[in-house]
C-alpha cells in the first residue's frame, strides 16, 4: 500500500483542518467544521495540485483521541480520519495522499516501556484508519523525541506504508527534548523510515547548513520544511544544493514558480552511493565506530545501574558489553542508557530478551554475533530493528 517516493517531492502545506478555518485547535473542533464546509478542504487542494505539488496531505494532525474527548467528538475519531482523507482523495489528480500523525502527548515525557507502547499503538490505530481510508504514505510531523519517532516508524513499517519523519530543530540540529538530528536520522533510516527532514526554527540557511552535514550520512532522502510562498530561489537552490530531495511547505500557500523550480532539480541523493552510516546511537548522539572496539567486561544489568556505566567512561573502552538475562534486563538497559557517552554491544541467548532490547532502547543497538539464537532468526530481529551486528 505503499509509495516509492519519485523524488524530487513536493508536498502541500495543509497538515491540519485549523489551517484551513483559522480557528485554535485547543479550542475549536476544525475538522468538524471542515466537513460542515468541505469546500475549505477540496478548494484549497485543488489549488494546491495546480500549483506544482506532486504529494498532498489529509489533514489529520491534530486529531487525537484526548482532543475530540475534551470537545465531545470522541465517537467521531474514526470518521473524521476516513472522511478527510477520502475528501482530498477526490481532487488528488492521482498524486499520492499522506495521513499525517502529530506527536505523542507532551505530558508523557518519561520514557519507559509502557509509554513507548502506548505511543506505538497509538500511533497505529491512526495509520491503519489512514491506509484504509486510502492513504499511500504517512507523515510523522514535527516529532521532537527520538522513542516517538521510532514507535511511528514502526508502526508504520508493521502496517506496510511508506513513512516520512520530521523533526523541529536549532541551529545546532538539536531538538527541545536535546534529541539530535542524525543520531536520529541514523537510527530511524536503518529502522526502515523511507525520508527523514528538519524543520529549523532558524531558517533556510541554516536547514540547508544541517542537511549538508548530514547527507554524507543518509541512506534515505533529506526532506527540506520550508514556507513555498517566501522561500527565495537562492534559499532554494541552496537547499538543493545541500542534498535536499523532498520539500515540505510549512504555508497553506504556495507559489508555482518556486514548486517548478524544486520540482525541475536534479536530487544530488542516490539510494546506490555509498554512506557513512555505521554508527550506534543514543537519542543524543551517534557513535561512528571504529574498526576494532575495545570492550568493557561485561557489565550486569540492574534497575540502577547509572552509576557503573558513567564510571565507564573514564575507562579504556570504546563499548559497553552488557549481558542481559531477562526482558526486566532489557527494559533496565533501556531506562538507564541515557546516562552514558559510549556505545553498548549487547548479548543474550533468548530471541524474546533480544527482541525486547532491540524494541525498546532508544537508538541503535550494537548485536554481539556470538549470541547462541539461530542465525535466521537474530539476523531476522537486527534487521527489523534496524542494529548492528558484530
Amino acid at each position: 500500500m505503499g509509495i516509492q517516493l519519485s523524488l524530487p517531492v513536493v508536498i502541500d502545506g495543509i497538515s491540519s483542518c485549523s489551517e484551513l478555518t483559522g480557528d485554535d485547535p485547543d479550542n475549536v473542533c476544525c475538522e468538524v467544521r471542515v466537513f460542515r464546509r468541505p469546500e475549505l478542504l477540496t478548494d484549497a487542494k485543488r489549488q494546491a495540485v495546480r500549483l506544482g505539488c506532486t504529494a498532498l496531505l489529509s489533514p489529520t494532525e491534530h486529531l487525537t483521541h484526548a482532543r475530540l474527548e475534551e470537545m465531545g467528538y470522541e465517537e467521531e475519531f474514526a470518521r473524521l480520519h476516513t472522511g478527510l482523507t477520502e475528501l482530498v482523495l477526490e481532487v488528488s489528480e492521482g498524486l499520492p495522499v499522506g495521513g499525517v500523525i502529530a506527536p505523542s502527548d507532551p505530558i508523557a515525557a518519561e520514557y519507559g516501556r509502557n509509554v513507548f507502547e502506548s505511543a506505538y499503538f497509538a500511533h497505529l490505530e491512526q495509520i491503519t484508519l489512514l491506509k484504509d481510508a486510502g492513504a499511500s504514505f504517512i507523515l510523522l510531523r514535527n516529532f521532537d523525541k527520538l522513542w516517538d519517532m521510532r514507535a511511528g516508524v514502526l508502526a508504520a513499517k508493521s502496517a506496510d506504508m511508506t513513512v516520512i519523519v520530521t523533526m523541529q530543530v536549532d541551529d545546532e540540529g538539536q531538538s527541545r527534548s536535546d534529541t539530535d538530528y542524525l543520531a536520529a536520522l541514523i537510527t530511524l533510516q536503518a529502522l526502515g523510515a523511507d525520508a527523514f527532514g528538519i524543520d529549523c526554527t532558524e531558517g533556510v540557511e541554516t536547514a540547508a547548513g544541517l542537511i549538508h552535514r548530514a547527507f554524507s550520512h543518509a541512506e534515505i532522502p533529506l526532506v527540506a520544511a520550508v514556507d513555498m510562498s517566501r522561500v527565495t530561489e537562492e534559499q532554494l537552490e541552496a537547499l538543493c544544493e545541500s542534498g535536499a530531495a523532498v520539500f515540505l511547505n510549512t504555508s497553506a500557500d504556495c507559489r508555482e514558480d518556486r514548486a517548478a523550480l524544486a520540482k525541475s532539480k536534479r536530487p544530488l541523493f542516490d539510494p546506490h552511493e555509498e554512506k557513512d552510516s555505521a554508527a550506534a546511537t543514543i537519542y543524543r548522539e551517534a557513535f561512528f565506530l571504529p574498526e576494532d572496539l575495545e570492550l568493557s567486561e561485561p557489565l550486569p544489568c540492574d534497575y540502577d545501574m547509572s552509576d557503573e556505566i558513567i564510571d565507564l567512561d573514564d575507562e579504556a573502552v570504546n563499548a559497553i558489553y552488557i549481558q542481559l538475562h531477562s526482558t526486566d534486563d532489557a527494559a533496565y538497559l533501556a531506562d538507564n542508557a541515557v546516562m552514558s557517552r559510549l556505545p553498548f554491544v549487547i548479548h543474550t541467548d533468548d530471541a524474546t530478551i533480544l527482541e525486547a532490547a532491540l524494541r525498546y532502547y532508544q537508538g541503535r543497538l550494537i548485536v554481539d554475533q556470538q549470541c547462541d539464537i539461530p542465525e535466521e532468526q537474530m539476523h531476522k530481529l537486527v534487521k527489523k530493528y534496524g542494529a548492528i551486528l558484530y
